[in-house]
């Protein structure tokens, strides 16, 4: 029978295991955020604190800490992309739609742009970056729901492939590279997605 001194001290332990494994991964996610796009088990260590030992006696590689760092970064930012009633304005939807975008690609970027060195080698960053593909996608779906059910089955999913063009990463990433501000990038996709959705459907079917 466990007594409650041991069961306190398991307690403890796992509480601390716990927290050393979140330092870790944070660790891990500021260091990407600082401009390190393939940080090393070393240099996380250094960078929460503790001994190199300490990092894989918590986690067994460098893509367990990436799981870990995932999650984080969920809790943190992707709670910002909540469902827009399709019965809206279409340009209330549209600024709402791009306005939480806005705010999850500002806040994730330095993150998004290191994942790029990392997909090659990293199963999670690879499925992750699907993961928020798929869940970006789906949101627009709902909300353009009346636009995109007006239009036959090939036209439709045209019409939904321009509206994920339109509000993508790839696009936010493409202005900023032009230098514009978060504010005008806004705009522009704004623009964008409104030209998207009132183009007349292409002839033919695909």
């Amino acid at each position: 029978m466990v007594s409650l001194a041991e069961h306190t001290t398991g307690d403890g332990r796992l509480a601390r295991g716990v927290r050393t494994r979140r330092t870790l991964a944070e660790a891990l996610i500021a260091l990407l955020e600082e401009g390190d796009p393939q940080p090393t088990a070393r240099r996380i260590a250094t960078r929460a604190g503790v001994s190199l030992r300490l990092v894989f006696h918590h986690f067994d590689d460098l893509e367990s800490i990436l799981r870990d760092a995932v999650r984080i970064q969920e809790q943190r930012h992707w709670h910002h992309i909540r469902p827009v009633a399709s019965t809206l304005p279409v340009d209330e939807r549209v600024m709402r739609i791009v306005r939480q975008r806005a705010t999850v690609f500002g806040a994730t970027a330095p993150v998004r742009r290191a994942a790029e060195h990392l997909v090659s080698n990293s199963p999670t960053v690879v499925a992750e970056l699907m993961r928020g593909r798929e869940w970006l996608r789906s949101q627009l779906a709902a909300t353009f729901a009346p636009e995109i059910g007006s239009r036959r089955h090939g036209k439709a999913r045209l019409l939904l492939d321009a509206l994920e063009v339109a509000t993508s990463w790839e696009t936010w990433e493409q202005l900023e590279r032009l230098g514009r501000s978060p504010s005008n990038r806004r705009r522009a996709m704004e623009v964008l997605t409104r030209a998207v959705l009132s183009l007349p459907p292409p002839g033919g079917e695909s």
